[in-house]
């Protein structure tokens, strides 16, 4: 027979792993937004942008926001696009709060990039 504390700690254990399930999609998809952005910025068009657009959200996984800054401002750069930190990390907070959005209202709210 299952006691009120044993329901009480399952129930708190599927919330955790749904906030962090939540977390982890709009972290990926404030990263899929951010690396479209720059690709955008670079002038990447069809499979080129959609693959640049892959491999720095696939990159993004398994590393640090300050790795994917450092990222974003080297391939910028090697594009001639001079992109500082402060306006990375701007960019990376205007996707996330969009992401944050789509995630609440559940529709992809991306129609362009700020400035």
């Amino acid at each position: 027979m299952t006691t009120t504390f044993d329901e009480r700690e399952r129930a708190a254990e599927r919330r955790f792993v749904q906030e962090e399930e939540a977390r982890f999609h709009a972290r990926n998809r404030r990263n899929r937004l951010l690396a479209a952005w720059a690709s955008e910025r670079m002038n990447l068009t069809g499979q080129a942008a959609e693959d640049y657009v892959t491999a720095v959200t696939e990159y993004a996984v398994v590393t640090e926001d300050e790795a994917l800054i450092d990222r974003l401002r080297s391939d910028l750069g090697a594009a001639g696009i001079d992109a500082t930190i402060p306006r990375l990390r701007t960019e990376m907070e205007r996707c996330a709060a969009l992401a944050q959005a789509e995630r609440r209202v559940g529709v992809a709210l991306n129609r362009g990039s700020s400035v």
